[in-house]
Order: structure tokens, then sequence, then C-alpha cells
């Protein structure tokens, strides 16, 4: 999944810039961090490659999703926003840094905006009923930080 993500972005000339597992999980360390510091929130959003190639039915139609994830992405990039690889490389994770649930609703609206004009319903309700945004620091309340990240030691 890695290298067609890849190779998507290249095709497309797209400025995005995707993490390793290692420094996004690092990122997110350190964003917790910055947060409680500066008493700022920001969404954590998770993309399972393999809910998704399920949700989406076909080859063709998991590569089209990508492809409108990533030009919409490319097409409104705040520049802060982070993105990297999960554990395994299991899926994509984004922090919208500096942001509340609205950033998410955001960024969906674009993708979605996108998929419409492609002709592409099937991102609509993955989207609205599959992704779960967590607002950090407000999750604090239902989850422990450990549920999160796991803090650097």
């Amino acid at each position: 999944m890695k290298e067609m993500l890849f190779n998507l972005i290249g095709k497309g000339k797209y400025n995005i810039s995707i993490y390793t597992e290692e420094i996004f999980e690092r990122r997110c360390q350190e964003e917790i961090i910055r947060s409680d510091e500066d008493t700022s929130s920001f969404v954590y959003v998770e993309l399972d490659f393999e809910a998704i190639k399920n949700a989406m039915g076909s080859e063709e139609d998991n590569l089209k999703f990508w492809s409108i994830f990533l030009a919409s992405l490319h097409k409104s990039n705040r520049g802060s926003d982070i993105i990297g690889f999960l554990e395994n490389q299991a899926g994509i994770g984004m922090l919208l840094l500096d942001s509340k649930i609205e950033g998410w609703e955001r960024v969906r609206g674009r993708i979605l905006q996108m998929a419409k004009t492609e002709g592409f319903e099937k991102a609509d309700d993955f989207l609205m009923n599959s992704i779960k945004p967590i607002l950090y620091p407000a999750c604090i309340q239902n989850a422990g930080l450990g549920d999160l990240v796991q803090p650097i030691l």
C-alpha cells in the first residue's frame, strides 16, 4: 500500500509528505505535550487500509478513493497538518493541529467535494460512518492517555 500511495503522490505531483511509523508516533507524542502546555487542541484521525479496501469493494475503487484523498489534501493543504503511517503500516494517521472537530469536517468536506466532482459516491458513506475523529484533549475524559498514544519514557 505504501508503494501505491507514493506512486499516486508522484504521478499527481502532490506536495504531500507522509512520515514513517516511528516519526509519526513521535510527532503524536510531541503534539500531546505541546497541546497540554499551550492548552490547544488537535484532531487525530486514522484511515485503515484494509477497512477502506473492503468498503470500496474493488481494487479500482480503492485506488480511486486514495487518488481523491491525496488530491484533496494537496489542493487545500494547511501545511501544519501531519500525516504518517500507522503501526505495521496498517493505515494512515492524520493530526490536524490547532483544530477542533470542525477541522476534520473541513478535510472531510474537501474529500467529499472532490469525490462528488469525480462521480465517486462510495467515499461519502465511508467517510461519514467509518471514520471516528478523536479530539485531544477532550478524549482524555473518556480514555486514558495510553489509549491514544504511548508516552515517551
